[in-house]
């Protein structure tokens, strides 16, 4: 019987780089992903939640994605559902104005921003597809 111990995982490097752009150390992070809550989108539903496209494999969540966009941290703060420790799921009702649903799992990494002055530690997380 092996008593192997997993330590958690390494906080993952996040900035901005010389273009605008928000990188990590896992590749590009995606910030472009909107979604939109729409009221009488659908007869069979009160409210719908709209993507303009689907979301990357990389996302910020936590307190730093609201300052990004506020719209798309705010679905993200208040709609994803913990499926485990560390794995969410987001779940909308279409993608596109009127595409089909998409459902998006994903694991949360620790992170720390990468900085000119050095490491800022935060409480957010990134999101990234699962492997």
């Amino acid at each position: 019987m092996s008593s192997e111990m997993t330590s958690p995982p390494e906080p993952v490097a996040v900035w901005i780089d010389e273009s605008g752009r928000l990188m990590s150390d896992l590749g590009s992070v995606d910030t472009q992903c909107h979604a939109t809550v729409r009221a009488g989108h659908c007869p069979q539903r009160p409210q719908c939640v709209l993507l303009h496209r689907a979301p990357g494999p990389r996302l910020l969540f936590g307190e730093l994605m609201s300052e990004l966009d506020d719209e798309a941290g705010i679905y993200l703060e208040t709609h994803a559902k913990q499926l485990e420790g560390d794995l969410i799921s987001i779940t909308v009702d279409h993608v596109g104005p009127d595409g089909p649903g998409g459902s998006w799992r994903y694991r949360l990494l620790p992170m720390r921003w990468k900085t000119a002055e050095g490491w800022r530690a935060t409480d957010a997380r990134l999101a990234v597809w699962p492997d």
